[in-house]
């Protein structure tokens, strides 16, 4: 069989079909990217983060709209409002509850220190 003179049958490119759906794979690829590239630290809160290639990162992100790389960071978001505990502090003093007793309550606050979050 002689291979110089077979005729290659004509194979359509594709045309606008294939167009079409390299543009809708791309497009796809760009809405995931930047849906999941911003989040958003809300007041009250920090935020740290993590990085797949190096770790946790040194930075404390403050309230407001940030970015990250999908897949390779993660961010975490901690609360750092005052958080009331309530401590109460019963004594019975002789033996009779009913006649010697005394308690104290103390509301602490509790507050997150934002140097602490990361190393």
């Amino acid at each position: 069989m002689n291979m110089k003179k077979m005729k290659v049958p004509n194979v359509p490119g594709g045309g606008a079909a294939s167009a079409l759906m390299k543009l809708g794979v791309i497009g796809g690829i760009g809405l995931y990217v930047a849906g999941n590239s911003l989040y958003n630290v809300e007041g009250g809160h920090r935020a740290i983060v993590f990085n797949r290639l190096v770790g946790v990162k040194d930075k404390v992100y403050p309230e407001g709209t940030h970015f990250v790389i999908p897949w390779f960071e993660r961010s975490v978001i901690y609360d750092v409002r005052l958080h009331p505990h309530l401590v109460v502090i019963s004594r019975w003093f002789n033996g009779i509850p009913e006649v010697n007793q005394s308690s104290i309550i103390a509301r602490l606050l509790l507050v997150s220190l934002v140097s602490q979050f990361v190393g």
